[in-house]
């Protein structure tokens, strides 16, 4: 068989489908679906790690176990091509992803080449082909000292935890850190002590007019009128300067008029694009990522797959120059001169960033998100939107304001008075502005421990002042004095929390969202309302990590420890040595810990709660789940309780009347699955009669229901499910009868239309519930998942109704059709015979040709074969 000619080698099979369009038929793409090699973990003691540390931390790599076919498959297709081309991600992960390829599939390395695209389109992925490399190995060492510290750190510390808390347990080396914020935050909150301080503020118009605006004392005699004043601080002392005021003359004494700049926001970053789409979107990090990898890897426009913006791992604000150019010239062609500035905005990367990519942008500014709406899925079109027009304004001129600042004397107080008027909306045309506020308000909410976001101070800020002079009189209108207190530091949000690791220098691009959600899977924290909360078992790993690890622990060591592996991707250093200094101090710390750190094993309930069952003591008790109550007489009595707190309770919200088992009557226990909470009998293994507990924190009482299967004979019982109630047959998993209940807990038969086929499969149709109610499906799901409306039903109604106008449009179409010239037609038949016989003439010329000598074919102007 011929070889193809090239094998072109991406991580996932949506841009393997993507760049195969681009490119011709010589070539084959296949998808390694990410690492295909990782270190191993199985063995005892030191061979566990899947380390040799005898010679130089060298990691042992194996195939992973999901990804021997693959490997299989690609080796199969490297043997039939002349040259590889390993195209995955372009970062340290890629790199690594990429020198795996090569070494499990055992390329040679004159037939191997290393391509990286910043976006995928068609002339971006025909020039990385037209420009190969080799694989970058400093990128490879970077993320191969990555990996051994974290596999170190990982396999240390964790048996380390099993010891002193509970099993099950994890602890890593920037997860933990990250852990740390979040629980140093949440000690904050809880020994934050509330100040309270008071504000006056004071409608006002001039002498003669009716236009209204309103001004706040800032100061009052020597002092200012603020936070921390005693003039401010008490509400006999805000009474008694109101009441001053009341009988006092205002005078306008100063006028300050300035024109500020607004300038527009760099591009995108990850840290940025993953704290905008939390801001304006509510999306995690985790959904921001796949819909960005999404948009990526390519979407299907106009027939034809593109990539849609630039790589999304990046920590640089560069633009190419193409790009900019591209943008200026949309810009210049939709907007007026004057939202053009001369010359490109540039805007200056972070300190420390790696600069290896581009920011996040548009892989082309003229696909504009409205003309590719319906190529989208909704939260495509969101993400795309919001990365464009950041792309888009960060390329616009500045828009400029006039602020006005009114300095207003009444007795021994000064007032101010605050105004802005737009004089060039500038960027914000596109509709940022909004946009900019709420990410201004959310950044100021984050960092602002005071109440200062009253209706009040947001007056001030925007509101339109009358004409003002200096020396004008003003009369008093109207004024509120209004007491406040300051509020905790706020809870971290995800976008806070990535922020404040990048502004420590912890994690990389490629990190933020898997640390995000790594520290939620593990229990430590949870998240309610979009804010952090961390839970007891993070507190309590925290606190102990803390108190015999306090190098890792350490934000500024792990940040060096980023910049160190940064320094290897540059060839700076060797990884081996970064790892050696790590880890024989860390390995004679980790020794004298296990030997003499306290265990936080049997602590005493934290508000000397009793255990429902026998009465005596309860401790607390740690699982992988998170912290919970137990009795301190285990294992002769098995009383639980939910740890106060946990899982968004108060604790007083923890507190529940005594339940008895409906089925024994024996007292019933509160109990954590990791689907959540349930009621469990105290008489187990006895009696094995559960309850579910509602959002109240009480438990639900299923419907008494007697009934036998009518399929297999055998009792149903009630179950509860994600939905609510339901009847299950007893002989599960041997039959797997079920049934619906209605909200009054009475069973719903539903109609048999097992006698009606499939319309696409010919399978028999059967009732399934949705939450609109029944509805017919293929009884061959998921092979077919062909789904229609119940026989009768408002749904088919409808449907038949959108049928009948379909059809309607069609016939209208089919005759505005008909009414074409009958000249049109005969042109249209001749034009199609023309072609056919054209097809034909090259058929035969071509069979013929195949017999001619090359002196005949150039003779009649025809390239031999």
């Amino acid at each position: 068989m011929a070889k193809t000619n090239r094998l072109l080698i991406v991580e996932s099979p949506a841009k393997a489908k993507t760049i195969k369009k681009f490119l011709g038929s010589g070539y084959t793409v296949k998808a390694s679906m990410g690492h295909v090699r990782d270190i191993p973990s199985k063995g005892r003691g030191s061979k566990r790690f899947g380390i040799d540390f005898d010679n130089n931390y060298t990691p042992a790599y194996e195939p992973i176990k999901t990804r021997e076919k693959t490997l299989k498959d690609i080796a199969a297709a490297a043997e039939k091509v002349d040259e590889v081309y390993l195209a995955p991600d372009p970062d340290r992960e890629g790199e690594a992803i990429a020198w795996h390829l090569k070494e499990a599939l055992e390329l040679e390395e004159d037939k191997t080449f290393r391509v990286t695209f910043n976006a995928i389109t068609k002339s971006a992925v025909q020039d990385a082909i037209a420009h190969p490399s080799k694989i970058n190995m400093d990128l490879v060492n970077a993320q191969q000292g990555r990996r051994v510290l974290d596999r170190l750190v990982g396999f240390s510390l964790s048996p380390f935890l099993w010891k002193k808390i509970t099993k099950g347990l994890s602890a890593g080396r920037v997860q933990s850190v990250a852990v740390r914020l979040v629980v140093e935050r949440e000690k904050e909150i809880k020994a934050f002590t509330a100040e309270e301080f008071w504000r006056i503020a004071v409608d006002l118009c001039k002498t003669g007019a009716s236009e209204i605006f309103e001004a706040n004392l800032v100061k009052w005699g020597d002092e200012k009128f603020a936070l921390g004043s005693p003039c401010a601080s008490t509400e006999a002392s805000a009474m008694e300067i109101a009441g001053i005021l009341e009988n006092a003359k205002y005078k306008i004494t100063k006028i300050d008029k300035r024109v500020v700049s607004g300038r527009p926001a760099p591009p995108f970053i990850t840290s940025t694009l993953q704290q905008a789409a939390s801001t304006f979107l509510h999306f995690g990090a985790q959904r921001t990522m796949r819909i960005a990898q999404q948009l990526y890897e390519g979407i299907e426009v106009d027939g034809e797959l593109t990539g849609l913006i630039t790589y999304m791992r990046t920590d640089s604000t560069r633009i190419a120059p193409e790009a900019l150019d591209e943008a200026r010239e949309y810009i210049a062609g939709k907007y007026s001169p004057e939202y053009l500035p001369e010359k490109a905005n540039i805007y200056s990367s972070k300190k420390n960033a790696q600069d290896a990519h581009e920011a996040v942008r548009p892989a082309s500014v003229m696909l504009t998100p409205e003309s590719i709406k319906n190529a989208l899925s909704p939260e495509q079109y969101k993400l795309y939107e919001l990365i464009w027009r950041r792309f888009v304004a960060s390329q616009m001129s500045p828009a400029k304001y006039q602020t006005t600042t009114a300095t207003i004397e009444a007795d021994k107080g000064v007032l101010e008075a605050k105004g802005r008027v737009v004089l060039f909306d500038g960027y914000t045309v596109l509709g940022l502005e909004a946009q900019a506020r709420k990410a201004k308000e959310a950044k100021d909410n984050e960092e602002d421990r005071s109440d200062e976001d009253d209706e009040g101070k947001k007056k001030d800020k925007d509101q339109l002042l009358p004409p003002l002079e200096e020396g004008d009189g003003l009369n008093k209108h109207d004024m509120r004095t209004t007491q406040h207190f300051t509020t905790p530091p706020p809870r971290y949000s995800e976008a806070s929390l990535v922020r404040a690791l990048e502004k420590e220098g912890i994690g990389r691009p490629s990190t933020y969202a898997p640390i995000v959600q790594t520290i939620q899977d593990r229990g430590y924290v949870r998240l309610e309302k979009r804010r952090f909360h961390a839970t007891e078992l993070g507190i309590a790993v925290t606190d102990l990590l803390l108190a015999n690890f306090t190098t890792i622990m350490d934000l500024a060591f792990t940040a060096k420890m980023e910049a160190d592996l940064d320094r290897v991707e540059e060839g700076e250093i060797d990884w081996h040595k970064i790892v050696d200094e790590f880890y024989k101090p860390f390995e004679e710390r980790l020794k004298k810990a296990t030997k003499d750190a306290e265990t936080l094993k049997g602590k005493a309930a934290p508000n000397g709660e009793k255990c429902p069952l026998c009465g005596g003591d309860m401790i607390i008790r740690y699982s992988a789940r998170g912290a919970f109550l137990g009795c301190v007489n285990y294992p002769e009595c098995r009383g639980l309780m939910a740890m106060p707190g946990e899982d968004g309770a108060d604790d007083e919200d923890t507190e529940m009347e005594p339940v008895s088992c409906p089925k024994c009557g024996s007292p019933m226990v509160r109990k954590r699955s990791r689907y959540g909470d349930f009621m469990a009998c105290s008489s187990y293994p006895g009696c094995n009669q559960t309850l579910p507990v509602g959002k109240d924190g009480k438990p639900v009482e299923l419907p008494d229901i007697k009934m036998d299967c009518e399929k297999c004979g055998k009792e149903m019982v009630v179950k509860m499910g994600k939905s609510g109630p339901f009847l299950a047959c007893s002989g599960y998993p041997d039959c797997k009868n079920t049934k619906h209940l209605d909200k009054d807990g009475k069973v719903l038969e539903l109609p048999d239309v097992s006698h009606i086929a499939c319309d696409k499969c010919g399978a028999p149709m059967i009732t399934r519930m949705s939450r609109r109610g029944p509805f017919m499906a293929c009884s061959a799901f998921p092979k077919c998942r062909n789904a229609k409306p119940m026989p009768g039903s408002e749904a088919e109604k409808r449907a038949q109704e959108k049928e009948r106008k379909a059809a309607e449009k069609a016939a209208k179409d089919a005759a505005s059709g008909d009414e074409d010239s009958s000249e049109e037609k005969t042109t249209k038949k001749t034009a199609k015979k023309k072609t056919t016989k054209k097809k034909t003439a090259k058929k035969t010329t071509k069979k013929k040709t195949t017999k001619k000598s090359a002196a005949e074919s150039t003779e009649n102007n025809e390239a031999p074969f």
